[in-house]
């Protein structure tokens, strides 16, 4: 029998540290509990990793590399609809529907209170998924200030998120989204988001 391949065994740690991660904070999981979960031992956890911080940066970068290759596919895809408003649209849903969603919130609550490592790499993920989308907007508004209209989807769909976890009850997340994007698409037919708009 073939011995497994470096992939698949990393992998089977990030899925495995993933699905913790959904039910309990970072610091409740130790190491010997992730190997339990991915059906490997500690030794062969440390042959891929040298702590639990570095597991965590992989989780960060593969959970947002996944969203911005998602996006780039829906957008790419030529026998879509994928005009600005529809885009826009797609980002907020996909967003607001993560079913890592708590992950996205413990790695945004640890990158601001103290975890200068993990904060680093979120921001620089962050970056290049904003890049992303900015080059994305452009491609379908070029008059549209993508910069902004990139960081307004990214704070809104943060939101979004943090307002789903905290399930307020008079707060429709549904309703808020599909306003959100009326609105927006009203705000740049009257100007509001081009780049030579004052």
């Amino acid at each position: 029998m073939a011995a497994p391949r470096k992939e698949n065994i990393r992998d089977a740690i990030l899925d495995a540290t993933s699905e913790l991660l959904r039910e309990t904070d970072f610091e409740n999981i130790s190491l010997a509990k992730i190997a339990n979960a991915a059906g490997v031992s500690k030794g062969t956890i440390y042959y891929y990793y040298s702590n639990k911080d570095d597991i965590l940066f992989d989780v960060a970068d593969r959970y947002l590399n996944g969203l911005m290759d998602e996006l780039i596919q829906w957008v790419d895809n030529r026998d879509k609809d994928t005009s600005l408003v529809r885009m826009i649209g797609f980002v907020l849903q996909r967003g607001m529907a993560d079913e890592f969603g708590n992950l996205r919130l413990y790695l945004i609550g640890a990158s601001v209170s103290g975890h200068d490592a993990l904060r680093r790499r979120y921001v620089d993920l962050y970056a290049q998924f904003q890049r992303t989308l900015a080059s994305r907007i452009s491609q379908r508004a070029p008059q549209a200030d993508a910069d902004y209209i990139a960081w307004l989807i990214l704070v809104i769909t943060d939101g979004l998120l943090i307002q789903k976890q905290l399930d307020p009850p008079n707060f429709s997340s549904e309703d808020f989204l599909n306003k959100s994007v009326k609105l927006l698409d009203f705000a740049s037919k009257d100007d509001f988001m081009n780049n030579n708009s004052q």
